[in-house]
């Protein structure tokens, strides 16, 4: 008799232990901006927890697990180009599947690019780097042809997905103007010309 409510204390002891091992945060980051995973790592943190945090998949899912049920959490993401946000997240005796919606100030994007191709001051934007690639001949003609300008942002640019947006927006105007042939005599470094 004394074994078998041993081995029942075990077995209670043991699921106790795996239902607090089941709560957790799943969660999924986004940019605002494109509804898709943020073109960067994303890191997220555990505000006042020793939980190490941890970084996002290359879908911008993560889980932090061992986590207290029903309590509550601060989360600071972050991304590069994007400003650090913070998220609270309630957890239940479960998991808690959240969606985080990042945020970017961006001084490029669409309407930005229509506005540049309207006041004729379009450019086609660089990621950089601390030594920025100069022009060649070249691409000076190539400015002065297609009229517009590289723009290089050095080492300090903005969100990738503002970047997108800009960009992705001017190659339809300049293939509307221009067609398809600028494409080929276009510097390899303008980002996400495909």
């Amino acid at each position: 008799m004394n074994l078998k409510k041993e081995i029942l204390t075990l077995i209670m002891i043991m699921i106790c232990g795996l239902t607090s091992a089941q709560v957790e945060i799943r969660g999924t980051v986004l940019s605002e901006l494109t509804a898709m995973k943020p073109d960067a790592d994303i890191y997220i943190e555990v505000l006042q927890s020793r939980h190490p945090g941890t970084i996002a998949d290359s879908l911008g899912k993560f889980r932090l697990e061992y986590l207290e049920p029903n309590k509550e959490y601060l989360l600071k993401i972050s991304a590069f180009g994007f400003p650090t946000q913070e998220f609270e997240v309630v957890t239940s005796t479960g998991i808690a599947n959240e969606l985080f919606l990042l945020k970017a100030e961006c001084e490029f994007d669409a309407e930005k690019a229509d506005s540049d191709w309207q006041n004729r001051t379009p450019k086609l934007l660089l990621f950089g780097s601390i030594a920025p690639v100069a022009n060649t001949k070249a691409d000076q003609r190539f400015e002065k042809k297609y009229k517009i300008k590289y723009y290089d942002f050095g080492c300090t640019p903005p969100a990738m997905d503002c970047l997108k947006l800009y960009n992705e927006r001017i190659f339809e105007l300049m293939d509307e103007k221009y067609g398809k042939e600028w494409r080929k005599k276009v510097r390899p470094d303008v980002e996400y010309l495909n």
